[in-house]
């Protein structure tokens, strides 16, 4: 057992990801049989595999907590282990931009490293120079580079990064000349272990990006006929190498060149060629630069109608990727904060329930070893005796063990007891944090007159309430894992109908819900799905008209039940389509349909029709 736990935790993350789901049941079992063996080494062991999956999944506001609490009771034996577990912590903080928490857990890691200078390198990555240049505290980038060049002086491939990475913090930080030094430098690097005519499609790539960076300063130096050369260069190397992201902002800074140079006709076709490469990419910062540049371009030959609409373009995007990155964060972190917290109360209740349960079965164990050899005695008396006394005796003795078997049952159900209200307190405690954060955005919109930002406030506080509400239920009712979802939503429409009352008086809400019993699993992403297009239609569906909102749910066929929510309001656009929408609410009515595996269909019948078809197991 402890065999099979110790090999893999040894393995390298990429074979983990590879090898955990063949593996994890297995895992399971040997967990639950280290509890009753009391095998704490095997179980601290399993903690750290566990924590490591989620690290390598990217739940890292899951990986944290696991990970923070191993190195806080010393659970962690060995110093390579040590500081493979503060990699993983050091990169989850990274990724959260929790980097000042990541600077901290770097600095332990350097005290570890004095102590033990075999630990691999790779586990200091990324180094706190690259930390302090996505905090841009680009000065201190500069200087803690330097402190890191004895790691790197020894490999050519590591110091070509370290110039080409200088090159960049310089040129962050507005020193041109320096930065021009540094990325030439990196060239020279590059070409002390290269021959210029055997040189692969990576190498090629590499040299690229340098002479691409290059021409970047000649750019900002307004050097623009310098530029173009190395620019092309880099388009055609990464073009190459099918680095189409990178062949596409090489693209937009050509056509800045040809843009200064008086050339609009060579700007406008390299933007062009730029735009179709960044259709299929996600990375909005390259598609924001080339609206800005489209912008740019239409204002220089004297299109000032497209240019504004770009322009305005650049804003609305721009506002729509801030505003979905802030609350996707917000919401990310509160609500992973909170599920932590609770996953944390039942596991820790669980293992309360299963100690008390080994306690009860070893004094059991116990109780009948002396009661055996008390009835070996009863039995050598009585039989030296007479048999109505062994009969007095046996029957004393099935009354001790009825005895015994009221004792443990009562233990046993105060265990139940305990568990069923530490998981009620966790629902009114989730209930009260998320009316808390309702509270607080409600204050926030208080302090703002812009009406856009009281909307997607108030938005987001009506999906908060959707999910308190059904806390807030579970906390009164008995069952603790499911709900009746018909009443769930009877309230839920409530709720909605109110915070309408004011400004929509002319709505009716109707609605015929069945009485169907759901797990928190399906009934909460419902629910969501339930407060977005309730409200949309509120909203968006009668513009100051009389109008009606059904609510209906029903039974399709065996295990298939169907959400439908319409209104006899204007309806969809006649060209309308969901992939195209720059709607949040209606994202996330797609993406948490998804989520429990429902039909989602859409479609006008005098008005606007949604139908969510799933099924319950």
């Amino acid at each position: 057992m402890a065999g099979k736990v110790h090999a893999f935790d040894t393995l390298h993350n990429d074979y983990k990801e590879r090898c955990y789901p063949y593996i994890k049941d297995e895992l399971k079992q040997i967990r639950e049989q280290a509890i009753i063996d009391h095998k704490e080494d095997v179980l601290d062991r399993l903690i750290k595999i566990e924590a490591e999956m989620f690290f390598i999944y990217k739940n890292y506001s899951k990986a944290i907590p696991l990970f923070t609490d191993l190195l806080a009771k010393r659970k962690i034996k060995t110093y390579k282990d040590s500081a493979a577990v503060l990699y993983c912590l050091k990169n989850s903080y990274v990724h959260l931009h929790s980097l000042n928490k990541a600077i901290e857990i770097h600095r332990i890691m350097m005290g570890l490293r004095k102590k033990h200078t075999d630990i691999n390198s790779w586990l200091f990555h990324p180094k706190l120079s690259i930390i302090y240049y996505e905090m841009k505290m680009y000065k201190e980038c500069l200087n803690q580079q330097l402190l890191e060049y004895d790691d790197v002086k020894q490999s050519k491939q590591m110091l070509l990064g370290y110039y080409n990475n200088r090159g960049l913090f310089w040129q962050k930080y507005g020193n041109m000349d320096s930065a021009l030094a540094c990325f030439n430098k990196a060239k020279d690097v590059f070409y002390s272990f290269h021959s210029k005519n055997s040189l692969t499609i990576n190498d090629e790539f590499v040299l690229g990006l340098i002479e691409g960076n290059i021409g970047q300063v000649y750019i900002q130096q307004k050097e623009y006929k310098k530029a173009i050369p190395l620019l092309q260069k880099d388009i055609a190397s990464s073009i190459k190498a099918n680095e189409l992201l990178n062949a596409a902002v090489s693209e937009t800074e050509l056509a800045i060149c040809y843009l200064n140079l008086n050339q609009p006709n060579l700007c406008k076709k390299y933007l062009d060629s730029a735009n179709v490469k960044l259709a299929p990419i996600e990375d909005y910062r390259a598609k924001l630069n080339i609206i800005k540049q489209y912008a740019v371009y239409y204002d220089k030959i004297g299109s000032y109608r497209l240019s504004i609409d770009y322009y305005n373009k650049f804003i609305a995007y721009k506002d729509s990727i801030d505003y979905k990155e802030n609350v996707k964060e917000l919401i990310s972190s509160q609500v992973a904060s909170q599920m932590a917290e609770k996953e944390n109360l039942i596991i820790e209740s669980q293992k309360n329930i299963r100690e008390k349960n080994l306690e009860v079965s070893k004094q059991k164990t116990l109780r009948n070893a002396l009661l055996f050899c008390g009835l070996i005695l009863i039995i050598v008396v009585v039989f030296i005796s007479v048999q109505l006394k062994k009969t007095k005796h046996q029957k004393q003795l099935l009354e001790i063990r009825n005895k015994q078997i009221s004792t443990r049952n009562e233990i046993i159900n105060k265990s139940l007891s305990e568990k069923d209200l530490l998981i009620k307190e966790v629902h009114h405690r989730v209930k009260n944090n998320l009316q808390i954060i309702s509270s607080l955005l409600k204050l926030q919109s208080a302090k703002t007159n812009n009406p856009e930002i009281q909307n997607s406030l108030g938005e987001a506080q009506d999906r908060i309430n959707s999910m308190a509400l059904l806390h807030q239920l579970l906390y009164r009712n008995n069952q603790m894992t499911s709900l009746l979802f018909n009443d769930y939503l009877s309230n839920l429409i409530e709720q909605i109908s109110s915070s309408f009352s004011l400004t929509k008086k002319n709505i009716v809400i109707q609605s015929h819900l069945m009485e169907l019993e759901l797990d928190l699993d399906t009934a909460i992403p419902l629910g969501l799905i339930t407060n977005e297009l309730v409200s949309n239609a509120y909203k968006h569906a009668f513009h100051g008209k009389d109008g009606i909102i059904k609510i209906e749910l029903s039974k399709l066929m065996k295990n298939t039940y169907q959400l439908k929510i319409s209104d006899n309001g204007q309806g969809l656009a006649v060209d309308f389509d969901l992939s195209g929408m720059d709607s949040l609410g209606l994202d996330i009515v797609a993406i948490l349909s998804e989520q429990i595996n429902a039909e989602l269909k859409i479609y006008n019948d005098n008005g606007a029709h949604f139908e969510i078809i799933f099924k319950v197991v």
